[in-house]
């Protein structure tokens, strides 16, 4: 299976999902930061099995915080949203990570660096922290938010 490369373009606001020439799995940091993006825009979801409700807490929710009239109207409600999925998504990670997993696809927590407009476009900038560093480079992604 190739590797799957999620490239964010601020410059000019787009978002490709690639795939790599690596034959091999996404391994390491890289995988983490991987899932870590997925888990952030993954929706929970609240299911009906016969009479009962079963809900899926796996997912960051980033949806159900940000994407509110009332919090797309300043940059301090969209830290304050994207914080609050930030979390959900750390723990959502935490609690699914498979036994064995190398301590470089563990997730420690993650933090906001920043919210900024770029090209009349929303981003934030998400820091990841590993359990252990492949690099000495830091772990960053940028993702946009919305286009104002």
């Amino acid at each position: 299976m190739a590797d799957i490369d999620f490239i964010t373009d601020v410059s000019t606001g787009e978002f490709r999902i690639t795939l790599g020439d690596n034959p091999n799995k996404v391994v390491g940091n890289r995988a983490l930061v991987n899932r870590f993006e997925i888990t952030f825009l993954t929706k929970t979801k609240l299911f009906l099995e016969g009479s009962t409700f079963v809900i899926d807490n796996y997912g960051g929710n980033a949806e159900k915080f940000i994407n509110r009239p009332h919090v797309l109207n300043d940059l301090q409600s969209i830290s304050a949203a994207i914080a609050t999925s930030m979390d959900q998504t750390v723990q959502s990670m935490k609690n699914d990570e498979p036994v064995g997993i190398p301590n470089t696809e563990k997730i420690a927590g993650a933090d906001l660096v920043s919210v900024d407009v770029v090209n009349d476009t929303v981003v934030a900038t998400i820091k990841i922290n590993p359990v252990e560093t492949e690099t000495l480079e830091a772990l960053m992604f940028n993702l946009p938010i919305i286009r104002m």
